[in-house]
């Protein structure tokens, strides 16, 4: 599968420490295509305890939408970021999971972001990732 330029490879922080982790996706770099693009991938066990967004340029193309979920998994209710069209994702918009987190991501899982119904053709989103260990 492919991968946000900004791809992260991440460990469970140790101890009860938490570490927020920022990955970038940017239509200039990555393309707007229809389809999953790696985000986050984890080499061992981890809780994401929170998520959140922020767009540092708007989101466009149509009626697309934006995904954010576990590959292999039910990205549709793991931490889906709008259910609507690219229209939330407008300038400094910050959006913060629908469902519900805490989320428990196994070693070698990967966090994904999909864009499905149409391709966007503009857009600079980065997610925030706080981390834990189980």
């Amino acid at each position: 599968m492919a991968a946000v330029a900004g791809h992260k490879t991440v460990a469970a922080p140790w101890n009860l420490a938490q570490e927020v982790v920022k990955v970038t996706y940017d239509y200039s770099v990555d393309g707007g295509a229809t389809g999953a693009l790696d985000l986050l991938t984890t080499s061992e066990d981890v809780i994401i305890k929170d998520f959140h967004l922020w767009c540092e340029a708007a989101a466009s193309g149509a009626s697309g939408t934006l995904i954010v979920g576990v590959s292999g998994g039910d990205t549709d209710s793991c931490l889906d970021v709008t259910s609507g069209a690219v229209t939330a994702l407008t300038l400094d918009a910050v959006v913060g999971p629908e469902a519900t987190v805490p989320h428990f991501l196994a070693a070698n899982g990967k966090l994904i972001q999909t864009i499905s119904t149409a391709a966007f053709t503009a857009g600079k989103i980065h997610y925030y990732f706080t981390l834990m260990r189980p």
